[in-house]
């Protein structure tokens, strides 16, 4: 059997409100069998396929096919074809060449609040914390589909985890610990394409929170650490400074003990008091009423670098710092600093998210705080994220 075709007839092109294109060419096709089969026809040398782009204008490709067999002559079939300019995700080829799908919505999380929008810790004169506030932090939540070729036992095992490397979602970039994968989900019995092969559509959801997946907690305490050294062996412990504990010779005649905090009346503090990087008590904290000075720092880079003002390492290891314009789209990036290389570079615990080529404001909280990772990171290099945007 054999199916020969030509073009019948140009249609009208048509324009829609959203601006998308139209037009349906009928294409005439003859047969050498009165009972040739539909498939035969759609097949015949000359017909477009599903996909093909229009001749006149590339950018419209057939999205619908229909044949009809003339009433008089058996041999005979009209075969309409239709394309269109209209963007479209519907997909009739194989499930193994479709493309992972994933819309995206705009979410937020609540985070517990311990400074304001310039970087001053919450706290009243006397410094204590004002217990309970929060905050909304803008996350981004990515619906994906994704039709896997075997049952996909190992995507339940990253469920929960966040990305211990950076991936792309959608062609855009986020860093390692911003990302966290959720709800997997399975049907009951697995779907079939259209060439008649078995495949497991799978949903999950991918949680996009740009600033990263970490607790921040104010470093406070009822109990302090107390450095102390002796002369010798023989002789009692005194209290001392950290600085004279780090010198003191030879080791063994310095220690480090933990003690309840006291009141200048050495009674019990009441409640808990700030500490410093080197777990000893602050009575009240140092509130900046300006800014440290300005700095500049590179996208994704974790090292700061200050063009006016100094880092001092004994008192601003462990504090927040806020850069103005290196977060998410201009934002302030707001991170703890982990290190201080010199009196002007510091490394941070986040990395920027965009470049601060000019120096721009750089704010100090005055106090310390901790951060903590309660998720665990995991290898995400098998997750199918979607990057199919037009």
């Amino acid at each position: 059997m054999a199916a020969t075709a030509r073009l019948y007839r140009r249609g009208q092109w048509q324009q829609s409100e959203d601006g998308s294109e139209t037009v349906t060419d009928v294409w005439e096709v003859r047969t050498d069998s009165e009972t040739e089969t539909i498939t035969n026809v759609l097949a015949a040398t000359g017909v477009p396929a599903k996909g093909a782009s229009h001749p006149e204008r590339t950018s419209a490709i057939v999205v619908e096919r229909s044949a009809d067999h003339d009433d008089g002559v058996l041999t005979l079939w009209y075969v309409e074809v239709r394309y269109s300019t209209a963007i479209t995700t519907r997909e009739d080829t194989a499930y193994n060449v479709q493309r992972v799908k994933g819309g995206m919505r705009s979410s937020s999380i609540e985070v517990p609040a311990f400074y304001d929008s310039r970087g001053y810790p919450l706290v009243n004169s006397a410094g204590d914390l004002y217990e309970g506030l929060t905050r909304k932090i803008r996350t981004r939540t990515v619906n994906v589909t994704y039709n896997a070729t075997t049952f996909p036992d190992w995507l339940f095992e990253l469920s929960d985890t966040i990305n211990a490397a950076a991936v792309t979602i959608h062609g855009t970039t986020y860093a390692a610990g911003t990302c966290a994968l959720r709800d997997v989900e399975l049907p009951e019995e697995p779907a079939r394409d259209n060439g008649g092969t078995l495949y497991w559509p799978v949903t999950y959801t991918i949680e996009i929170n740009p600033l990263g997946y970490f607790t921040l907690l104010p470093n406070k305490g009822p109990n302090e650490l107390v450095y102390q050294v002796r002369s010798a062996a023989a002789n009692p412990w005194t209290d001392t400074t950290k600085a004279t504990y780090d010198g003191k010779v030879p080791t063994t005649d310095r220690r480090v003990i933990k003690r309840p905090i006291q009141t200048e009346e050495q009674m019990p503090a009441g409640g808990e008091i700030w500490l410093d990087s080197v777990g000893q008590a602050v009575k009240v904290p140092t509130l900046s009423t300006t800014q440290l000075g300005t700095g500049t720092i590179t996208a994704f880079s974790k090292t700061l670098t200050l063009a006016s003002g100094s880092f001092d390492s004994t008192q601003h290891v462990g504090a927040l710092v806020r850069v103005f314009g290196a977060g998410p789209k201009g934002r302030p990036l707001e991170a703890r600093i982990k290190s201080v290389t010199s009196s002007s570079v510091a490394e941070l615990e986040g990395a920027a998210f965009a470049t601060v080529a000019t120096a721009k404001a750089v704010w100090l909280s005055g106090v310390i705080v901790n951060q903590f990772f309660l998720e665990d990171q995991a290898d995400w290099t098998s997750v199918p994220l979607p990057n199919n945007q037009p």
